[in-house]
């Protein structure tokens, strides 16, 4: 679980009246990681909007990844999975009924980082060519988190837009999470890895190159593609309308104040990267802003995105009408009782 969520809606519920702390609804979100990909979360409970909107929002980290948070939600031990809409894509076309309903993360919060050496033997900086900083992954040793997760799927499908077999010209390697992946890689074990920041920023303190900053949108594929997202069960969202509601109004109000008042948002998460040294955490705040939303609306081409993502690297393709995927059928029903211009409830 991870505490500081848990701890700050307990601490919201606190200086509640105690007849209103009594009558928050629970909501319980599965997170297969932590870190950068979830400060809208993070700015909604620090800010105390869950709390406003008579939540109590608890968050339990699921460090098997994705398949193993998405699982929770379709056996009931969790309300809604936010992480990749592909790990919804693939549920879908298995006949599980879920759909994303709320964009937290719309650029790819993931990228992959190599060492200094490595770089310079390949001949490339931060403004070589997209194709031949991808071509620099050749020969080398690259961790990920795990077979199948994001972070393998993507430093495949980076090798194979650029001309390389990833099963034959360099080595993949599942390290695991952030604690390990720095270690192997401040060790020498692998000559670079794929994550989200803090860890890839730390990496890069540490005189790695990032190949490319996926955040901004540099890498044309792949921009304005749908990361991160809340995603339930439709029965759910169906049987819990008002609770659905209540979440995305909150998280509009979080993205609304990242995108207005983004170092009031950056001091309200702070706390939840108490251990990360200052100037990593602020390098990784400027290096994933550009990924947050204005508002949490999906496109649908960025859930076609997530679906030619898959495809790309998977052996078993997926067919499926996007539109099957998701639904703003919440944010449309919150849109009317929240002002973009002011990020507050009317």
């Amino acid at each position: 679980m991870f505490k500081p969520l848990v701890i700050a809606s307990l601490l919201c519920a606190a200086f509640l009246p105690t007849a209103q702390a009594q009558d928050l609804t629970k909501v319980t979100l599965a997170f297969p990681s932590e870190g950068f990909l979830y400060v809208p979360i993070y700015v909604a409970q620090k800010q105390g909007y869950f709390a406003a909107e008579g939540l109590d929002v608890e968050v339990i980290v699921f460090q098997k990844g994705g398949s193993a948070a998405l699982t929770a939600v379709l056996g009931r031990d969790a309300d809604a999975y936010v992480g990749l809409p592909a790990v919804a894509v693939r549920a879908r076309s298995k006949g599980q009924n879920v759909q994303a309903f709320a964009a937290v993360q719309t650029q790819f919060g993931s990228t992959v980082v190599i060492d200094g050496e490595s770089a310079r033997k390949a001949g490339v900086t931060a403004t070589s060519p997209l194709a031949a900083r991808a071509q620099a992954l050749k020969g080398l040793k690259i961790g990920v988190t795990g077979p199948g997760s994001t972070t393998d799927m993507l430093v495949r499908y980076l090798a194979k837009d650029a001309g390389l077999n990833p099963d034959k010209d360099f080595t993949i390697m599942p390290i695991g999470g952030a604690p390990n992946m720095l270690a192997a890689f401040s060790q020498g074990s692998i000559n670079g890895f794929s994550l989200s920041p803090p860890t890839i920023t730390t990496a890069a303190q540490q005189g790695g190159l990032v190949l490319m900053d996926l955040a901004k949108g540099e890498y044309k594929p792949l921009d304005g593609f749908l990361f991160t997202a809340m995603i339930a069960r439709e029965d759910w969202l169906t049987a819990n309308k008002s609770t659905a509601e209540k979440l995305v109004r909150a998280l509009w109000k979080a993205e609304h104040l990242i995108a207005s008042e983004p170092d009031k948002a950056r001091e309200s998460v702070r706390a939840y990267f108490a251990h990360t040294d200052a100037t990593i955490f602020d390098a990784a705040w400027s290096a994933s802003l550009p990924s947050y939303p204005a508002t949490p609306r999906i496109e649908k081409d960025a859930v076609e995105k997530n679906i030619s993502f898959m495809n790309a690297v998977e052996n078993d393709p997926v067919s499926l009408d996007p539109q099957q995927v998701y639904t703003n059928r919440i944010v449309d029903a919150v849109a009317p009782t929240v002002s973009t211009l002011k990020g507050e409830a009317k």
